[in-house]
């Protein structure tokens, strides 16, 4: 027959063997979880920094696009440039001036 000690020991060992398996449970349930989220968030990540280049390229378009712009309004405070731009855009002529319009010919 077994003694009191030895049976304290072994229902020990089995507290300790159940304790060791519910921690470790509880361990690797962690690690799921974390590699869970560090998955969803550096997928997350990704998309942010793909979104971030498709936008810098449009804020650089957008820039160029400004730049000209804003030339164009310094040009159109020009006098000279807006007589030009007449002439060529509406087909207008100054005082004096006589517009010759040359036919197209068909075989060009």
């Amino acid at each position: 027959m077994l003694n009191a000690q030895d049976q304290l020991q072994r229902n020990s060992t089995k507290g300790s063997r159940r304790r060791r398996r519910l921690l470790s449970v509880v361990v690797l349930c962690f690690v799921g979880w974390a590699g869970v989220t560090f998955w969803n968030q550096a997928d997350l990540i990704s998309d942010k920094v793909d979104r971030m280049l498709v936008m810098e390229q449009k804020l650089a378009e957008t820039k160029k696009v400004n730049e000209r712009l804003k030339l164009e309004i310094t040009r159109l405070n020009d006098d000279e440039y807006i007589e030009q731009k007449a002439r060529k855009d509406f087909q207008m002529v100054g005082d004096g001036e006589t517009l010759f319009i040359a036919p197209e010919s068909e075989g060009q």
